[in-house]
């Protein structure tokens, strides 16, 4: 089986490579490499894969571990992608690659609609044009927007989004969905739960509380601490993926899609999870209350999973709890913090 991973070099993608490769799959990878501040973290990931940063130069592709190739290449370059899957013939697609984080998408939506939306599109399109037969898309729970309450199901309202990045997401959701139902492409779409583990994103509340935790600073919660969310070990991710590619996607209407919540299901509140977080380091700080509402922002203030359809129709059930995964987490943050990567 030939998978395509578009986003190979970010947090998820260098897991799910990882785990494809580790179970014999031919898998080819590509990221744009942006330059951002998590740009030393992803040169980490691909090092794993056996990738060696010195090799990378636009559209070169670079040989990995076990057969792993792994090109730096943009989903906005629709020929070079193009050239790419009609050379390869790919049977999966698992499209990670996305422009992430409410606030920036705030300061730049045209940037994040053009990455999120209009690379979906091409890569959808591509993905019909050479007969895929599986395509795979992350989405986020930040799609259930002002109407959404708490735990939160697939077929909740998802049409008021209180963010611009969400908006991209669900833009390119309905984009799956129409590709699916006009072109009978097999399409399944995760939305994903505050998804943490090894080598995630600087910029995630995990990362970001460890490190402030390790630099003795305080850390804030919003809305006077009452806040919860459903954080989802990567492990549990990988296994709900493993799970979906051994099936096809149904739906009532016959149309081949799927849409799966992916989340522990368990609603954990943030307190709690800086106490967890503090005592996996070995450390304490102070904690600020601030009233500031997550509205003002365009988060909610509770959001976790329903996991009951992907526990119904995948036979799988997330099994981290944030207790037991935590622990893991921080050996990991505690070996390579201020070392592989600096924040």
């Amino acid at each position: 089986m030939k998978i395509l991973v578009t986003g190979a070099a970010g947090f998820i993608g260098y897991h799910v490579v990882n785990r494809l490769i580790d179970n014999g799959s031919q898998v080819i990878g590509i990221d744009n490499i942006c330059n951002n501040k998590d740009l030393e973290i992803k040169y980490a990931r691909l090092n794993l894969l056996g990738i060696s940063v010195d090799d990378i130069a636009p559209l070169k592709e670079i040989k990995g571990r076990s057969g792993f190739r792994f090109i730096m290449m943009d989903v906005l370059d629709r020929n070079s992608v193009d050239e790419l899957c009609k050379k390869e013939s790919f049977d999966i697609i698992i499209h990670l690659a996305a422009l992430t984080g409410t606030a920036t998408a705030s300061m730049k939506p045209a940037k994040f609609y053009e990455t999120n939306v209009t690379g979906t599109m091409n890569m959808l399109e591509i993905a019909r044009l050479y007969g895929v037969q599986h395509f795979f898309f992350s989405s986020s729970s930040t799609v259930y927007g002002a109407m959404a309450t708490a735990p939160l199901k697939e077929d909740d309202h998802v049409d008021t989004p209180l963010n611009m990045y969400a908006a991209s997401k669900r833009s390119a959701e309905l984009l799956c969905y129409t590709y699916s139902k006009s072109y009978g492409m097999p399409v399944t779409i995760f939305r994903l739960f505050c998804v943490y583990g090894p080598w995630s994103r600087p910029d995630s509340v995990p990362m970001q509380m460890a490190d402030r935790i390790m630099k003795g600073r305080r850390v804030r919660i919003m809305n006077n601490g009452h806040m919860v969310r459903d954080f989802t070990y990567i492990d549990d991710l990988l296994e709900g993926m493993s799970a979906a590619m051994s099936s096809q996607p149904y739906a009532a209407d016959g149309v081949p899609f799927a849409l799966y919540n992916v989340g522990r299901g368990k609603p954990v509140s943030l307190m709690s999870f800086t106490q967890a977080m503090e005592h996996a380091l070995g450390r304490t700080t102070e904690v600020q209350m601030d009233p500031t509402s997550p509205l003002v922002v365009g988060e909610l203030v509770e959001l976790y999973a329903d996991t009951s359809k992907l526990e119904r129709e995948l036979a799988y059930s997330p099994v981290w709890d944030y207790e037991e995964a935590l622990p893991r987490f921080a050996d990991w943050f505690l070996e390579h913090y201020g070392k592989t990567f600096h924040m």
